[in-house]
Order: structure tokens, then C-alpha cells, then sequence
């Protein structure tokens, strides 16, 4: 069995925030989105597996069809990346990761 990759990289997006806490990554997201799910680590989302030390919000801005995906690079810590997103990937991710809503 090949092993998920973890390069956050190839998730195509924008770094919102870096050089910061998982703290206020989680602030953040719970702050800017209009839903949010808690992933644990290891939790797959395009093929990547997220590096995560706890488990950390993924957030939903629906209106802007964008993602908030926490992630800690091993050299560099937290970050969080804002991706685009379908409304299909916010079906998969709510089937997967419950019904919760912050």
C-alpha cells in the first residue's frame, strides 16, 4: 500500500496565515467561515493527508466556494490555506466529517 502524500503544496490555494499557533489558526477559521468541521490528523482531503498534531477546524465559506485547510509543514509549523472549492467537495467533506456547523 503507497502511503497518502503530505505535501500541502500540491493542494492548489493561497496561504491566509503562517509563522502562527494552531491557536489562532483555529480562531480564524471558526471566525471567517460560514460552517466548520473538526478533521483529525491524517484526514485525506485531494489525495492529501493533512499534518496535524490535534485535531483542527476545516472551514466552509459556501458563498465564495473556498476551503480554510489547516496544516503543519514540519519545518515551517502551522499554516492554513485557502483552496477552492465545488459544491461537491462540501458534500464529500460534510458525509465525511458529520453534520456539525460552527
Amino acid at each position: 500500500m503507497v502511503p497518502e502524500p503530505h505535501c500541502v503544496n500540491r493542494i492548489k490555494g493561497k496561504i491566509l496565515l503562517k509563522d502562527t499557533t494552531e491557536e489562532a489558526i483555529e480562531a480564524y477559521v471558526k471566525e471567517n467561515s460560514s460552517e466548520w468541521y473538526d478533521v483529525p490528523p491524517g484526514f485525506t482531503i485531494r489525495g492529501i493527508a493533512l499534518l496535524l498534531k490535534r485535531p483542527m477546524p476545516l472551514g466552509f465559506k459556501v458563498k465564495k466556494k473556498k476551503l480554510l485547510i489547516p496544516f503543519v509543514k514540519p519545518c515551517f509549523g502551522p499554516v492554513l490555506v485557502e483552496a477552492d472549492a465545488s459544491d461537491e467537495d462540501f458534500r464529500m467533506l460534510r458525509e465525511s466529517l458529520g453534520s456539525r456547523e460552527g
